[in-house]
């Protein structure tokens, strides 16, 4: 006969079993306090907001090429959202931005697993691993103190006013994040296929309101320049970034592979643009089998971005959970859903981390494999669910 364990033993290993995961988050929200408040110290991104609301106030020109790398390129409207930032001492409205920022994160994963229509719960392990793959891009959005989570939870709310009853207001806001960034316009192209007309009213009413309302604060002559010069902004700065190391969208890697023929870089990227629209469209009208357009759609704001910056790609989010979802819903049985996702941890997470070191980290940056990781990641989410019989097998 064995030896039975003794009670107090046994006691202490239950009791650390159920204390260890709070231990973990403790020293893990230590960790993220203290990176936030090292990120405050630049929080560089946030800067031309701040800058921004204050000019809009009053009613300044809001794009003075004298700013610098640090130019502000956003639309009038998005500077109008900062002002009750603009009103607040700027160390003050620095720490407000960044616990909001947090906040909104936490949104947005909620949100996310919306967008999967009955889907299962995903355990423990699987959570870590969905928020370690967005984790880079989540500290490098900390660090700048930029505004892809508002980005991020304004186009997660307006897809998901495509199952509800508002979806003019999901419109409309839909409308005010194209305001802010011209790309996630491609995320249109769902309720257009699904023929909305609400939610294509509210965004044009959107998009009409975020013309409009500046005009109030400069008057109509004025008003139109600052728009104009938006437009400038836009038109002078982006193609001198769209080769930048950083961009690790597919026109920025296909701009780098092709330098002598950016044009002909441009028209590469688009086609490989409209297969994946097609794709989608695609997947869209098989809904019985999963919905995946909606979260693929979101990664593609950024994968066909002319500027997809690092951090912009928290919008990968609803696809990953998406990913994880399916496979959990599978009992993990699909091998080709495990095969694909493991090159985007290894290209998109662990050499993001500069796992193999600072050099290769440079090369890496260069031939944007960020975008590789990507495609791999879009690949996981459009296998084909696999039933699974009460044995487990498929």
């Amino acid at each position: 006969m064995g030896m039975k364990q003794a009670p107090s033993t046994g006691l202490a290993v239950t009791t650390f079993r159920r204390v260890a995961p709070y231990l973990l988050l403790l020293i893990l929200a230590a960790v993220l306090v203290h990176y936030s408040l090292l990120s405050l110290r630049t929080f560089s991104d946030f800067a031309p907001y701040y800058r921004a609301a204050e000019r809009f106030l009053r009613a300044e020109n809001l794009y003075n090429f004298a700013d610098g790398h640090y130019l502000f390129k956003y639309s009038p409207l998005a500077a109008m959202l900062f002002i009750p930032f603009a009103l607040l001492p700027y160390g003050i409205a620095k720490v407000l931005w960044l616990i909001i920022s947090w906040l909104l994160l936490a949104f947005c994963y909620f949100k996310s697993r919306q967008l999967d229509e009955g889907s299962v719960r995903l355990p423990g392990w699987a959570i870590g691993l969905v928020l370690l793959g967005i984790s880079k891009f989540v500290l490098a959005e900390i660090h700048l103190g930029q505004i892809d989570f508002l980005l991020l939870f304004l186009s997660l709310l307006s897809l998901l006013s495509l199952q509800k009853k508002w979806e003019f207001w999901g419109g409309v806001l839909l409308a005010v994040g194209c305001l802010i960034k011209l790309p996630l316009a491609i995320l249109l192209l769902v309720p257009l296929w699904r023929k909305r007309a609400a939610f294509m009213g509210g965004f044009m009413a959107g998009i009409a309101m975020g013309i409009v309302v500046p005009l109030l604060r400069y008057g109509a002559s004025n008003g139109f320049q600052v728009h104009r010069g938006w437009w400038e902004v836009l038109t002078a700065s982006s193609p001198g970034l769209l080769s930048s190391n950083v961009n690790q969208s597919i026109f920025g890697a296909l701009a780098r592979w092709l330098p002598a023929a950016s044009g002909f870089a441009l028209i590469i990227g688009a086609l490989f643009m409209l297969l994946y629209v097609i794709l989608l469209y695609w997947l869209d009208i098989r809904r019985t089998q999963h919905l995946a357009a909606p979260q693929l759609m979101l990664l593609g704001s950024v994968l066909f971005s002319p500027l997809g910056w690092v951090q912009n790609y928290v919008f990968c989010l609803p696809a990953l959970l998406t990913a994880f979802h399916l496979g959990q819903q599978e009992k993990w049985s699909n091998r080709k859903r495990i095969l694909l996702l493991a090159p985007f941890y290894l290209t998109a997470v662990l050499l993001n981390y500069e796992f193999l070191g600072r050099e290769i980290y440079k090369i890496y940056l260069g031939q944007s494999w960020i975008f590789i990781g990507m495609v791999f990641l879009t690949l996981a989410v459009c296998q084909p669910v696999q039933a699974v019989r009460s044995d487990g097998t498929i």
